[in-house]
């Protein structure tokens, strides 16, 4: 898992074609050979200037009179292949950050294969990692980068602690940068200190910071015949300002008494010990102490995912909601009646309901009436968005819009391709609900701040986020005949 060369460059029309900065890890390059052989692939490493030339190339730009225009390529982001004098250089993974173009080389390891999948290639990931970490550390800039930008010092730097042969080493930029200034501290240490912690911190005040950030997706089709399907999960962000080589941290992860326990626990590598035994159907049954998931974890310097949860279903949604469209090509009616559940917290950050029309034209006028909160139609003429606001009426929970809405002519080469579903014809549509709320989780969790143990002892702040949010909210037409397909969680 290592990276051959390093390239950043500029974009072709930002006023200095050239490459800014390259990094050629000779190390790596022989091992590169010696691993082609075999194969008889090996393709040497060009010049700047040959490399930005075919770079330009391959990412479908030309010069005509100053003036660049995308080419009719087929472009495979974010692993190109250049052709150069010496070969075939691939894959070579690129990234945009305007005004620059960040690029560099992994090691394919596989000689005895030409072109083995990208799957194959563990370079791939930790080379797109590697450019993700550099532009961070660039940032976004409006201003003309040259050779001697103060930006590119701090790559060198960054470059010389983060991956000095060619091989990562820890390519988290905060860490890493703090490593760097601290340097002097290193030199004082009697206690052996963890590669994954290279910073130490002194004088500061101690702080932990917890973010709970749950997301709740849900599919709802208010037909007796087809139930309706919804999860919940989350994630829980932690950041330690604790001084000492290796403090460690137990903290209860908890949930509310009568509330379902927490389940599919995923865990970050600093985790020494976790209660990840299986809940499953285990619920309080009425005690007044709720089930908690201990954690017991040696935290890193920097902001880190301590762990992935999801919980089992409950009985209520937060928001139930009816949806019905009819009409035809040219006009529908649409009514929505929208319904929190009682033992939500009626306070949202945002609250608004979107209507997407496939296969039809823009929306040429609506006529709408809504018990609460304002409709407008969205930038591209093909959403009514309905804002509910941050509150549902006190006196019943409930929220009611009833709208007309009539489209244009349709004719599918003038729509954009978001809008042109083989799936949504004719009565399926669906209406989505987008909301966020914070200091709450719908599931209960909680982080039980009476219970925290710290070692060394000291005397720390604490203070927990929570909110929960709609991660792919969904009513679907009653009047319908399809169902949506609904996918598990990305992190399972």
């Amino acid at each position: 898992m290592s990276i051959r060369a390093i390239w950043v460059s500029t974009l072709p029309d930002s006023g200095s074609d050239n490459v800014l900065y390259s990094r050629k890890f000779i190390t790596v390059e022989k091992r590169a050979k010696i691993f082609a052989e075999s194969a008889d692939n090996y393709v040497k490493l060009p010049e700047d200037s040959v490399f930005y030339s075919a770079l330009v190339s391959a990412l479908g730009l030309k010069s005509e009179s100053s003036q660049f225009s995308k080419s009719d390529v087929i472009q495979s982001t974010p692993v190109f292949e250049l052709s150069t004098r010496e070969g075939k250089l691939w894959p070579v993974i690129v990234i945009e950050q305007h005004p620059l173009i960040l690029c560099c080389l992994p090691l394919v390891e596989n000689g005895s294969i030409a072109r083995p999948p990208l799957i194959e290639i563990p370079g791939i990931s930790i080379g797109f990692s590697l450019l993700l970490h550099i532009a961070e550390l660039l940032g976004p800039s409006q201003q003309k980068i040259d050779q001697n930008s103060s930006k590119l010092h701090d790559l060198r730097t960054y470059l010389h602690y983060a991956l000095p042969f060619g091989t990562p080493i820890n390519l988290n930029v905060s860490t890493v940068m703090a490593a760097v200034s601290s340097k002097a501290s290193h030199q004082t240490l009697t206690q052996k200190q963890p590669a994954w912690k290279p910073v130490l911190l002194r004088g500061v005040k101690s702080h932990i910071y917890f973010h709970i950030h749950e997301f709740i997706r849900a599919v709802q089709y208010d037909r007796s015949t087809v139930p309706d399907v919804w999860d919940v999960y989350g994630r829980v962000s932690c950041k330690a300002e604790l001084e000492g080589v290796a403090p460690d941290i137990t903290v209860n992860l908890s949930v509310l008494p009568n509330h379902p326990p927490i389940s599919n626990l995923i865990v970050h590598p600093c985790v020494m010990v976790a209660d990840t035994h299986s809940t499953d159907g285990v619920f309080n049954n009425g005690s007044d102490q709720p089930i908690t998931r201990r954690i017991r974890f040696s935290p890193p310097v920097e902001t880190h995912l301590l762990c992935h949860y999801s919980s089992l279903s409950l009985t209520k949604l937060p928001i139930q909601g009816f949806y019905q469209m009819r009409g035809d090509q040219k006009s529908v009616k649409i009514l929505v009646q929208l319904k929190l559940h009682e033992k939500v917290k009626n306070s949202f950050d945002y609250c608004e309901v979107q209507f997407p029309f496939y296969n039809r034209g823009s929306i040429l006028n609506y006529d709408a009436a809504s018990s609460v909160g304002t409709i407008v139609v969205g930038p591209d003429k093909r959403r009514l968005v309905w804002n509910v606001g941050q509150r549902f009426p006190s006196r019943n929970l409930e929220a009611e819009l009833k709208a007309t809405v009539n489209f244009d002519e349709y004719s599918p080469s003038q729509t954009p391709g978001v809008y042109e579903d083989p799936f949504c014809v004719e009565l399926n549509a669906y209406a989505q609900i987008l909301f966020k709320i914070s200091d709450y989780t719908h599931s209960g969790c909680i982080i039980d701040q009476k219970s925290m143990q710290i070692h060394p002892s000291v005397k720390a702040r604490i203070t927990t986020v929570r909110e929960l949010m709609s991660a792919d909210y969904k009513i679907w037409n009653s009047h319908g005949d399809c169902q949506m397909a609904f996918q598990p969680p990305a992190y399972l």
